[in-house]
């Protein structure tokens, strides 16, 4: 049995992008603010920060360190872990999430999916400045928001990036 866990905020830096017995793996912290209404006032502000270290396997390590950029506002769905530690006379706890799937929210702004085709690494033919023999394609290229959809009310604009 695991914990699933569904995490939405900000990428606290960029992506790194390493290999583990000969797998790629992708590792970054995640911001996730709480907001909440000032009392006594119609606006809002800032509550507490959660950070959580999130570890990303495989072909979605690929990808992750291809799409993702620090600040970018992402949903993060994965396993749980929750680590205590020691070191010396400080101890803590330490929150991981080995993700599942990684995402950029669109609630700010949009994205555009990179539509390639799913071929597996042998068939995919190798790209001219990777020593690997195969360069990983971003999932999605952020864009800027559109102003039209920062009101909900407001009619979306002809092209869309779908």
């Amino acid at each position: 049995m695991h914990d699933t866990i569904t995490v939405v905020g900000a990428a606290g830096a960029d992506p790194t992008l390493k290999t583990v017995n000969g797998e790629q793996v992708a590792e970054l912290r995640v911001a996730s603010t709480a907001r909440r209404k000032r009392p006594g006032s119609e606006e809002w502000e800032d509550a507490y920060t959660n950070w959580y270290g999130v570890e990303a396997w495989g072909r979605l390590a690929a990808h992750v360190a291809a799409s993702v950029a620090k600040g970018d506002p992402i949903i993060v769905v994965g396993r749980l872990r929750v680590e205590q530690w020691e070191s010396g006379e400080r101890r803590g706890t330490s929150i991981r999430i080995r993700a599942e799937h990684v995402g950029h929210s669109l609630r700010f702004g949009r994205a555009q999916r990179d539509r390639s085709s799913r071929v597996s690494d042998d068939e995919r033919p190798p790209a001219p400045d990777d020593p690997r023999g195969f360069e990983p394609q971003p999932a999605l290229v952020a864009a800027e928001p559109q102003a039209a959809w920062a009101d909900p009310g407001a009619e979306p604009p002809e092209q869309t990036p779908f």
